[in-house]
């Protein structure tokens, strides 16, 4: 249905497009340092929630219990079988609906035609479309714009919650930088599905012999369509996870983020500096407090001096400084001194 030219012509427009972005994903993983990994913010964590819920409903949506019942395989029946026989032969596994009657008249009178149709568009769309009947000029067509509603409708649900996954209330900076990927994946999924339903051709479906050789479209898009949206949810959730928590896709603040991220810094230091000043003018104001303060420190170097003239003291500090490179400790304090010399 897809051919090979299809594929390389989809691989030649998005390659381009892909392979740097995969690129630079690779060379963010090798050039990661180790104390970037921080844990996943509480808003990431609720976009995350929306793509896990979206790709979920999109995989079940795969499942058998999910899609409309086929009648030919139900009764193993060949696309040219009469609808009587059909109907007949689903007597014999369950009551017929209305719809199922509706659906044999609707096989009888259009032919093979009809038998076509119904594997391109479904038995709802075959059986409910009153502005045209199988059989006659231009019922592909018809049949294709009444139709279209619904193949777009979960496209619209995916792209609705990629857009609330990506907002940048819910999911910050992070899930906000892929809004535009996500919105082109989703988009491109849409097109690519209404494309293929466009120009598909149901000759050889006219040619089969037998119920294994008949292509029924309808069925397969469903199943394609629910793994697609799993896949680009799944994708999507894991980079915003990986950025979030600082595994890949570390992006360098802007000029303004640093200048922002300095100032708050030295605003919180002049705060505790003002701070210890108010500290520092009552201990030295008040008499009683520095009475104190001063007797403390006069105890302290009392003590301290008992301390270091005791013999395991004095041999414990010859040790230590036979140890000691002077030279290196010389170049660290005078390192310390011009780097708070500077940020002054």
């Amino acid at each position: 249905m897809v051919s090979w030219q299809t594929i390389q012509s989809v691989l030649l427009f998005f390659g381009p497009l892909l392979l740097p972005r995969a690129l630079a994903f690779y060379r963010s993983i090798r050039s990661r340092p180790p104390a970037a990994v921080r844990s996943l913010p509480p808003t990431t964590s609720y976009a995350l929630a929306v793509l896990f819920v979206s790709g979920l409903i999109a995989f079940v949506s795969t499942l058998p219990f999910f899609a409309p019942p086929n009648i030919f395989r139900q009764t193993s029946s060949r696309l040219q079988t009469p609808g009587g026989v059909l109907l007949a032969r689903l007597t014999a596994l369950k009551t017929p609906t209305p719809d199922d009657q509706r659906l044999r008249e609707v096989l009888d009178e259009g032919g093979l035609d009809a038998r076509l149709l119904y594997a391109h568009y479904g038995p709802h769309v075959l059986s409910s479309c009153p502005f045209t009947r199988a059989g006659t000029i231009d019922a592909a067509q018809t049949y294709f714009y009444y139709a279209l509603p619904s193949i777009l409708a979960p496209h619209l649900f995916h792209l609705f919650a990629l857009g609330i996954a990506t907002s940048g209330v819910l999911s910050g900076k992070e899930g906000a930088r892929w809004r535009t990927l996500a919105a082109i994946a989703g988009i491109v999924l849409g097109v690519a599905e209404v494309y293929i339903v466009a120009t598909y051709d149901s000759r050889p479906n006219a040619r089969s012999t037998r119920l294994s050789e008949v292509d029924f479209v309808h069925w397969k898009l469903q199943v394609w369509r629910g793994l697609a949206i799993a896949a680009i949810d799944g994708a999507l959730g894991w980079v915003i996870w990986l950025q979030a928590t600082g595994r890949a896709f570390l992006k360098p603040p802007s000029p303004a983020e640093r200048i922002m991220d300095h100032g708050r810094q030295l605003e919180s230091l002049l705060t505790k500096a003002k701070g210890l000043g108010v500290v520092r003018n009552g201990t030295v104001r008040d008499v009683s407090m520095r009475a104190k303060v001063t007797d403390y420190w006069t105890k302290e170097g009392e003590i301290m001096k008992d301390v270091f003239e005791q013999p395991e003291t004095l041999e414990a500090q010859r040790n230590a400084l036979k140890r000691l490179d002077t030279t290196r400790v010389g170049r660290e304090a005078e390192a310390y001194i011009d780097s708070i010399l500077d940020g002054a």
